[in-house]
């Protein structure tokens, strides 16, 4: 994977500069206060020219909030954003704007329409198999942004769920745990904004990146969120670590394979 292509999130300050060292130059930064789920930093703290992770499903309150930093932004490359509220207030901005709604990202025709409304780019929802994909890559009429790395957010709550049921339970008010259901470990990240909801495993689709129209792809997107720096440059590196993901199962949240599965026609 040519690191030029690599865009990464970051956890600490520190990190930038042995990425760096590789020739990774493109960051991702959780805002303080605007971000769920990643390590986040004050606005003011962030380094010039990279991009803004703005992932919080904003209220009217937090739209109040997220104004106040706009003037703040001319210094950045882009922000990834979830709420279309975010983009609305800068598609007339000089800022590249990249839509990740991780749960609606997922064909190439809905793409294309936010192509044409202005955004710059899209990440890729990590939910589809490979085929589906390919398609996305092959016929968006823009480069899109391909997460190859990551844990996967399976939801977000504006509720306090951690919280609640510690209360509930008379257990120590931890707010980043792990539970079990059947065979599936989740990991729980909660603040005062809600609560992410993450797979326990990392996905890892690296291993695919030659099978694919890389020419259509702006980055490829690497979300680490308990990784050493050394860690992740393994697993860049060709490194075996995570699963494969949905790539080769599709979703079964569809209304015709409910209906096939009943036997309805």
């Amino acid at each position: 994977m040519n690191t030029s292509t690599i865009l990464i999130n970051i956890n600490n300050l520190s990190e930038l500069d042995e990425y760096k060292k590789v020739g990774i130059t493109n960051f991702l930064f959780a805002v303080k206060d605007l971000s769920i789920g990643y390590n986040s930093f004050d606005i003011d703290e962030i380094p010039s020219d990279v991009y803004l992770l703005i992932n919080r499903v904003f209220d009217t309150n937090g739209i109040d909030e997220f104004k106040k930093i706009i003037p703040k932004l001319d210094r950045f490359k882009g922000v990834v954003f979830e709420d279309i509220g975010v983009f609305n207030l800068l598609k007339d901005k000089d800022i590249e704007l990249i839509w990740n709604q991780a749960h609606f990202v997922t064909n190439y025709s809905s793409i294309n329409n936010y192509f044409k409304l202005g955004c710059t780019s899209c990440v890729i929802s990590n939910e589809l198999t490979f085929e589906e994909i390919d398609e996305i890559i092959n016929k968006a009429n823009k480069k899109v942004v391909f997460n190859v790395f990551g844990k996967n957010m399976i939801m977000y709550s504006r509720r306090s769920l951690v919280s609640n049921f510690n209360s509930y339970a008379s257990l120590d008010n931890y707010n980043d745990v792990d539970i079990k259901e059947k065979n599936v470990t989740f990991h729980l990240k909660e603040d005062k904004y809600g609560t992410a909801v993450f797979n326990k495993e990392y996905f890892n689709y690296i291993n695919i990146l030659p099978k694919l129209n890389n020419d259509n792809i702006l980055y490829h997107l690497v979300l680490n969120l308990d990784l050493t720096p050394n860690e992740i440059l393994d697993i860049i590196n060709g490194k075996e670590y995570g699963n494969d993901g949905f790539l080769n199962k599709k979703t079964t949240f569809r209304m015709k394979e409910y209906d096939d599965r009943r036997g309805d026609k």
